[in-house]
């Protein structure tokens, strides 16, 4: 396989990764401004969603040679069908109800619809009802999340009850409400109500609780401090969440191959097929970054990056005539600033727009870095292109 080949699959490979990443990973939403619901007793507010939750369908069954399957019943007797990954899990998300009350409520079920909606009579109904989902498991071997098949579920005190249902991102983006349906006693008197609970719309304020992420980047660089020459790089990063701004810290390797007497000439195509104007490169490095969001609409959004990178090579340059290969090294230092297209998690309405989230995208960025040893053979201000996810 060709240099060009290989580096084609590999940009490819990482796209799919990137991608598959930020399109199945769950973000969690808490409510930081939310009303009581109608009417106010039992009293119920929002208290957070979950969107891109992902769980197993209800009678898949992972085989213990891999894959999934579905028992099923035929005229021969129990089969199992096998059935892919992606037929074996279902997009839902979780809307989270915090419930105070001192007297004791049935909760019968929960509906997820749009404020038109006639009250537990339209929208989403929920899937599962779950309780107490934010508490510690009260065992080392119980699940985290114990879905309640029976009804009614009794809530007493302060509880938490999550509603999980069917994944709607135009309704996650527009104002909706939960619908608790229950049944209070006055003595021996059972009386049915429908509490509304504002979910999303301009009452609700929610923030993203995401802390940390794991980045990673593919970058082609059009020169460095050190050489004029293109270099591909490939960069891994984990970084925390303070507030709107991700802190990261980025560790880097690339290079080039050695040049070719019949390759292209110059040095801009130094990254797929290394010409006789190119340098054989190996480097290593890392930096400090600091990155938000700028803007952010529905999946997509604009964002930044600032950050300080420190790069060692191995540069070895063969001078033209068939004169001796120089070798040395070379190490340079200095900020780097991006500008970057991204695919974000799902919005939702009420959420801060420079919240931490998730995404893939490209960014465009340029260097400007000093050589601290070596010789000066590169340029003070390089740029490049990059397609990174965290």
């Amino acid at each position: 396989m060709s240099s060009r080949s290989r580096l084609l699959t590999a940009v490819l490979m990482l796209a799919s990764a990137l991608a598959s990443e930020a399109g199945c990973v769950s973000v969690s939403y808490q409510a930081r401004r939310a009303p009581l619901g109608d009417p106010v007793s039992p009293a119920l507010r929002i208290a957070g969603v979950t969107t891109g939750e992902r769980h197993t369908v209800a009678g898949e069954d992972e085989m213990s040679g891999g894959g999934w399957a579905r028992p099923t019943v035929t005229q021969s007797g129990l089969e199992n069908r096998n059935r892919s990954d992606v037929d074996s899990f279902e997009r839902t998300l979780l809307w989270a109800v915090r419930a105070q009350d001192d007297r004791g409520t049935e909760v019968v079920d929960m509906t997820w619809s749009p404020p038109s909606a006639p009250r537990c009579a339209g929208g989403h109904p929920a899937l599962d009802i779950l309780l107490d989902l934010d508490a510690p498991p009260n065992h080392v071997l119980a699940p985290d999340a114990q879905v309640h098949w029976e009804r009614p579920i009794v809530i007493r005190g302060a509880r938490v009850l999550t509603g999980r249902f069917d994944e709607d991102r135009s309704l996650l983006g527009q104002a909706s409400v939960i619908d608790v349906r229950v049944i209070r006693h006055d003595g021996q008197v059972a009386r049915e109500d429908c509490v509304r609970v504002p979910a999303a719309g301009p009452d609700v304020a929610y923030w993203n609780t995401k802390r940390w992420s794991v980045g990673g980047r593919f970058a082609i660089r059009r020169g460095l401090a050190f050489s004029h020459s293109s270099v591909p790089t490939w960069s891994v990063s984990i970084g925390r969440w303070v507030g709107p701004i991700r802190i990261g810290i980025e560790g880097t390797v690339g290079g080039t191959n050695s040049p070719q007497v019949d390759g292209p000439t110059g040095t801009g195509l130094c990254f797929i097929t290394p010409g006789p104007d190119c340098d054989k490169i190996g480097m290593g490095g890392g930096a400090i970054e600091a990155s938000g969001i700028a803007r952010r609409w529905s999946h997509w959004a604009i964002g930044w990056s600032l950050s300080f990178e420190a790069l060692v090579a191995s540069v070895h340059h063969t001078p033209p005539a068939g004169a001796a290969t120089i070798n040395r090294w070379a190490s340079s230092g200095g900020p780097r600033l991006g500008l970057q297209l991204l695919r974000v998690a799902p919005d939702v309405l009420g959420a801060s727009r420079f919240g931490p989230t998730s995404a893939w995208g490209v960014e465009i960025f340029g260097a400007a870095a000093q050589e601290w040893t070596g010789v000066a053979a590169g340029s003070p201000v390089t740029a490049g292109i990059s397609l990174l996810g965290f």
